[in-house]
């Protein structure tokens, strides 16, 4: 479903990524650790188009990413960027709703205006989400009247709702009060059960080790260690991954 392929990522002067590659299986559940800054979320924003990289290919569902080395990209790169995110949802730790809309204003925004649902289904298919996520009573709640759990709730089906093949989740519960974290980790773990192709960073590690189907693990813009999650927490074999681990298990 995603191929990452010598991956090559300077930010200015810094060579970030230096010739990764990953594979993610359709239905596959991988999830990223690694110490802040490691390069986590800068492949999700690349995976996505978010980010331009200067080597290697990326392909989504056989949409191929490459990378960009003038200013620009050109019309038929960004043709591949706009198809990539039709396929591709994608959460943040920020929730990036629209303030002055209602909760169901912002889920049915992106089907109508991108997608031509007509605003009929979109609203039908929006209050379903909701529902799902036990929500449906706030559809016309501004998101400055919610917690932040169930700010990042709806940000999730406000992604699910352009119908995604794959789901980006980007330390999605980093800015969270850690009683408002089990919310939203519950409704990941609801998606992923359906079968959704989800690639995670996080740094809740029960999580990591409940739902992933395989665990990456990131240091200085390089992948150290690949494994199962069970092999990863119980005989990490990376000496970096024993360190960052013992640290985050304390």
């Amino acid at each position: 479903m995603i191929k990452v392929r010598n991956l090559h990522k300077y930010y200015g002067d810094h060579h970030l990524f230096k010739g990764i590659s990953l594979d993610v299986k359709k239905g596959e559940v991988v999830v990223l650790i690694g110490p802040s800054g490691s390069g986590k979320s800068s492949l999700l924003r690349c995976i996505n188009g978010l980010e331009t990289f200067q080597g290697g290919e990326i392909e989504v569902d056989g949409i191929a990413l490459h990378s960009i080395s003038r200013p620009k990209p050109s019309s038929s790169d960004m043709e591949a960027i706009r198809q990539v995110r039709l396929k591709v949802g994608m959460v943040f730790q920020q929730f990036n709703l629209f303030p002055h809309m209602t909760v169901i204003e912002n889920i049915i925004e992106a089907p109508v205006k991108v997608l031509g649902v007509s605003r009929d289904k979109a609203m039908e298919d929006a209050i379903s989400f909701l529902s799902r996520i036990n929500m449906a009573n706030k559809a016309d709640a501004h998101p400055e009247n919610l917690s932040g759990g169930q700010q990042q709730r709806v940000a999730i089906a406000r992604a699910l709702a352009m119908k995604p093949e794959a789901m980006l989740f980007d330390e999605p519960t980093a800015s969270l009060d850690p009683e408002m974290v089990g919310e939203v980790l519950s409704v990941i773990k609801d998606m992923v059960n359906e079968g959704m192709t989800t690639i995670i960073s996080t740094h809740e590690m029960g999580f990591a080790r409940e739902a992933a189907d395989r665990v990456v693990v990131f240091a200085d813009g390089d992948i150290i260690e690949t494994s199962a999650p069970e092999d990863i927490f119980t005989s990490p074999k990376n000496d970096r991954t024993k360190s960052f681990l013992s640290r985050i298990l304390r």
